[in-house]
């Protein structure tokens, strides 16, 4: 003990002209109470739990679910339209703003969100330059995993914006005011790298550590708990998920990342805990946001019909199990989708097919509501229990089907076997999830669905089948995107958008308004407005591409200008 104290202070030295108080990186002190003076171990908790990276944001999500944003040009969700709502006459306007559009408060906030909310891993850079010997050792592991977030939030940009600041951002304290736009494709490449080293060094670094040491990483490391193993695992998943990215347009480079990734991944769903109390709606995550825009929360016709088959029931054995625990039934007692053909919408809207515009009364919505929303007691009432998740195994699931399905490296299985593992995985997430708001009007029976493993399994072995009988790599990668779809829907709408953009799968449906037939299909979304005063000569260099048009680096040549319609 007495040696990580010394190691402490000197840590503490090197940041002699660092004033800020670590504890307001705590979302929970009650939580989160990391000795004083040790700034790795501190800013590395804070880094974590910081909002946007694992933990969704309440705001974020609220903006981006308002009918004209990501989610809903995804069809991941969608309001039920009719005319009634004339804006949407707008809805393939991809140029003026009238339709399609990303605001400051939304997905365009993970730009701005990435350099002031991951500003501690400069603190820890220059410190970690400043340390030798057994100093070092003890706070290595910490620098590298605030690597790994940095690195996680850069990517998720590129997804969305393309061209960022990254080899020069960062570096304030050196001079450094004006970052330029770097090409993506090298950002790729260089954190790729990063996943490489630092997952082959990460344990051996960790072992240089000393007891107490690693008993102070166990503590602060509120994610996976000190799990070493764990966060190699994580690190791999990352390798593969962006390699496969970048795979579509240099097979040469992303290969060996594949091979590499794929020998060592998680064996569980990778997730903790979100440390708040707010619950019924009020909840600050991205909860709130659902149950404050349950009206714009209803399931479209796109996941509907590659969930629900014989009829709008649910039948056992035939339709997808995860039916009933994602969707809630209407006020028939079954299950109906929105059509993205608001006309033949409404025929039923004015028939009598409404719905209770909040999340607020159970009661209401079950006996009011036409239409199927995303269940209020799995999302939207499931503040706290919903977990911050980093990635499961219905995801590695499939990043491994489309290694097969390419033939970007050797497999210990066919994609059909982890199609199947994959809904498995996926319904096992998602009861899980459900069962945690078991306590939320218990009454409700179809609310609280039993899981059957036999049903499962037959469903999974059904999907299997399907994915046998396609010919061809297009085909394949439609029935394995319609799985991604499903597995992530509302819970991770940014990974679906680059998903859509990069696969063009699943295929949408033609927007519909008075009679008009819309297929747009955006690209990217735009830098905050903030970027033309705060970095203006650089932004002025990329400006020509700061609209929604303009592909993401990562979509294949022959893909470009290919419409992700029917």
């Amino acid at each position: 003990m007495k040696r990580l104290i010394i190691i402490l202070i000197g840590a503490m030295v090197c940041f002699a002209s660092c004033k800020q108080d670590l504890s307001d990186q705590f979302k929970d002190p009650s939580k989160v109470d990391p000795p004083t003076g040790n700034l790795f171990a501190g800013m590395f908790t804070g880094m974590v739990y910081e909002w946007k990276l694992y933990v969704k944001d309440y705001g974020e999500y609220w903006w981006e679910n308002d009918g004209n944003t990501i989610s809903c040009y995804s069809q991941i969700n969608h309001r039920y339209i009719t005319s009634r709502y004339a804006w949407y006459s707008d809805y393939g306007d991809l140029v003026n703003e009238n339709g399609f559009y990303s605001t400051e408060s939304g997905a365009m906030s993970h730009f701005n969100a990435h350099y002031t909310r991951m500003k501690e891993w400069a603190i820890m850079r220059d410190g970690v330059e400043k340390l030798t010997g057994g100093a070092k050792d003890e706070v290595l592991v910490f620098f590298q995993l605030a690597t790994v977030m940095k690195d996680v939030w850069a990517l998720r940009c590129v997804d969305l914006f393309n061209k960022i600041p990254y080899f020069d951002a960062m570096k304030g304290n050196l001079g450094v005011l004006y970052p330029k736009y770097d090409d993506p494709k090298e950002i790729y490449v260089s954190i790729l790298n990063d996943f490489k080293d630092i997952g082959a060094s990460l344990k051996d670094n960790y072992n240089k550590m000393s007891a107490d040491g690693k008993a102070l990483f166990t503590k602060q490391d509120i994610a996976l708990k000190g799990n070493i193993d764990q966060w190699v695992q994580y690190i791999n998943a990352l390798r593969l998920q962006y390699a496969i990215k970048l795979a579509g347009v240099d097979e040469s480079t992303a290969k060996p990342h594949i091979t590499e990734a794929l020998a060592n991944l998680p064996t569980t769903d990778l997730m903790f805990p979100t440390y708040t109390t707010d619950n019924g709606g009020g909840g600050g995550t991205w909860l709130r946001g659902v149950y404050e825009r349950s009206f714009v929360h209803f399931m479209p016709d796109l996941l509907m019909r590659n969930m629900n088959f014989a009829d709008s029931s649910y039948n056992a054995g035939v339709d997808d199990p995860r039916l009933p625990v994602l969707v809630m039934p209407t006020k028939y007692g079954d299950y109906r989708s929105v059509s993205m053909n608001t006309d033949s919408n409404a025929r039923y809207y004015d028939a009598g097919d409404r719905y209770y515009t909040a999340a607020d009364n159970i009661d209401a919505a079950l006996s009011q509501n036409g239409k199927s929303e995303y269940s209020i007691v799995t999302f939207a009432m499931n503040a706290p229990n919903f977990p911050a998740v980093m990635i499961t195994l219905a995801e590695v699931d499939l990043l491994r089907a489309e290694v097969a399905i390419k033939g970007y490296a050797s497999t210990n299985k066919t994609a059909a076997d982890y199609i199947k593992d994959a809904v498995v995985h996926s319904c096992d997430f998602w009861y899980a999830v459900n069962d945690l708001n078991k306590s939320f009007r218990p009454d409700k029976a179809v609310l609280h669905p039993v899981k059957s493993t036999g049903d499962i399994d037959t469903y999974s072995n059904k999907v299997r089948a399907k994915f046998s009988a396609q010919t061809g790599i297009e085909n394949q990668m439609e029935v394995l995107m319609q799985q991604k779809y499903i597995h992530l829907n509302i819970s991770n709408q940014y990974e679906l958008f680059a998903e859509l953009r990069r696969t063009r799968h699943p295929l949408l449906d033609p927007f519909v308004f008075n009679g008009t037939v819309m297929k747009p299909c955006p690209e990217r979304i735009k830098y905050p407005s903030s970027e033309l005063q705060t970095n203006q000569a650089e932004f002025l260099k990329v400006g020509a591409d700061n609209n929604y048009t303009t592909p993401i680096f990562w979509v294949p040549a022959n893909k470009k200008g290919v419409s992700y319609y029917r």
